[in-house]
């Protein structure tokens, strides 16, 4: 038997094993050439071509890792016992298989040439399209010529209709609470872990929060990879409904949970071209928010010039199309528009943002004032929905009592808590202010990229830890932040990237 792993390696639709060549259970250059092999385990099965690494930091000697999508298809955890075989071949004697029809018209292109040529569809056409695509009946040029145009120009019903026919294509999570609550962000900020301190708020309040986050993108860190440090987050829908059963919520990864077969096709187009598009986008974060039974959500739009919503007329547009669609959706809406224009807290990267939320929970005076300060704030406005007369005083009370803290223990232990969590970087250099004056602005881009060249969020020890906020006095010299590494190139290559620019602008003066 052979220790199953995951790699963080997206081979799109094709499940493809990972092998180390000194393989202690098997001989793995046996398994080399063109037919597949299959993986087994737990009573599942899953075919995968099949790829040797001669690097046991990737793949231990005694595992046998998958890739991201064939991790998904066999739907076992990390650690489980799996074997591996080639795929059987078809019986001797046996006829060969008939040569493989032609793939049928899709009866959606009429619609989907129509969108590209600008005339809107009707939610029968949407939903259409988006049946056609998951079964792959489109060419890639064709998809890529519908998104590019819808990426632009769907209108407000074509964008409900898009979020019900993804969600429609997950599998719902229905939960016995007629309120089920949720906040969501749409980051870009570095730091800024408050669904860790809101979560906890709402949970010890007594209202049902699954919250299901996102892993980082192009980020230092997002929700998942901080509560990671903490506890596990690769929960399966009948784990989360234990989980949110015995604690009233969660902090998971949504990659298990609420993914449409349509994200893999549409990721497929969207990333490479870099298309970026505000109408994709809340289709897409709504239609997960319903397939997970949400009722009423709170959106917090970060606005500032670095942000990803750089002007406050983007964000109030923002603002009318989340809400609009989630009332589509039959989902009631919050929209509240925040300061984006630095880093919240003090942490950037896993082990350092999860460090800022135990201050925060613990009430510890050096606990981050402006990351507690907005944890309060969206935890008020989401016990708002429970119809409370002053809910930022029950969201402090929650907090100041240990009620959230110990909200959190229990939520840590339900979801499975990491025995050794790490702790900031052994490797660290600190930028220092090359002139006196006061902090005017901070590029969150700049801070992202450094913590990231120093290893996050795949090393979650790595990052930086602030010293200084906008409007804070500096002195040449002093220290502006600390970087966290664990390898010597990565602290190199982040140190390097801050002398090319550190990120703040010192007004002097």
């Amino acid at each position: 038997m052979l220790r199953l792993a995951r790699l963080a390696i997206d081979t799109w639709r094709e499940p493809v094993a990972y092998l180390n060549r000194g393989c202690t259970a098997y001989a793995a250059e046996s398994f080399l050439g063109p037919r597949k092999v299959e993986v087994a385990g737990g009573g599942r099965a899953v075919t995968c071509a099949l790829n040797l690494v001669d690097d046991a930091a990737l793949v231990a000697p005694d595992a046998l890792a998958l890739s991201a999508h064939a991790f998904a298809l066999l739907g076992l955890q990390e650690g489980a016992p799996v074997t591996i075989r080639r795929a059987p071949e078809p019986a001797r004697g046996a006829a060969a298989p008939p040569p493989a029809a032609p793939p049928p018209e899709p009866a959606s292109r009429a619609a989907l040439r129509a969108r590209i040529a600008g005339r809107r569809l009707g939610d029968a056409d949407v939903d259409a399209v988006v049946e056609d695509m998951v079964a792959g009946r489109y060419a890639g040029r064709e998809t890529a010529g519908f998104l590019v145009a819808a990426a632009q120009t769907l209108d407000d019903d074509e964008v409900i209709a898009f979020a019900s026919a993804r969600a429609g294509r997950s599998a719902k999570i229905v939960w016995p609470d007629g309120m089920v609550v949720d906040k969501h962000s749409m980051g870009g900020i570095p730091g800024t872990r408050v669904t860790m301190v809101v979560v906890p708020i709402v949970v010890a309040h007594g209202l049902t929060i699954p919250k299901a986050a996102s892993r980082a993108i192009t980020s230092p860190a997002g929700t998942a990879d901080a509560m990671e440090v903490l506890a596990r987050v690769d929960l399966d829908a009948d784990e989360v409904r234990r989980v949110v059963s015995e604690v009233g919520g969660c902090i998971v990864w949504n990659g298990r949970l609420s993914h449409s077969p349509i994200d893999d096709v549409m990721n497929a187009v969207t990333r490479p071209l870099g298309i970026v598009s505000d109408r994709l986008s809340v289709s897409s974060i709504l239609s997960k928010k319903a397939a997970l039974g949400v009722t009423h959500i709170v959106f917090d739009i970060p606005v500032g010039p670095t942000a990803k919503v750089a002007t406050r007329a983007e964000a109030d547009a923002l603002a009318r199309l989340f809400a609009v669609t989630a009332e589509g959706l039959g989902i009631a809406a919050r929209c509240e528009i925040t300061d984006g224009s630095q880093p919240i807290g003090r942490g950037v990267g896993p082990a350092l943002e999860a460090r800022d939320v135990a201050k925060v929970l613990a009430g510890d005076p050096d606990a981050p004032a402006d990351l507690r300060d907005k944890a309060l704030m969206l935890a008020a406005r989401v016990l708002a929905f429970a119809g409370m007369a002053e809910p930022r005083e029950r969201a402090e009370t929650l907090l100041e009592s240990g009620a959230a803290a110990r909200a959190m223990e229990r939520l840590i232990d339900a979801q499975g808590r990491n025995p050794d969590p790490p702790g900031p970087g052994r490797l660290t250099r600190e930028v220092a202010a090359e002139r006196s004056g006061t902090v005017a602005a901070i590029d969150c881009y700049r801070i992202a990229g450094i913590a990231r060249r120093a290893g996050a969020p795949l090393e979650k020890s790595a990052g930086i830890d602030l010293f200084r906020q906008r409007g804070d006095r500096v002195e040449a010299g002093e220290p502006l932040y600390r970087i966290h590494a664990e390898e010597q190139a990565d602290l190199a290559e982040a140190a390097g990237y801050a002398e090319q620019g550190s990120g703040y602008e010192i007004a002097v003066g």
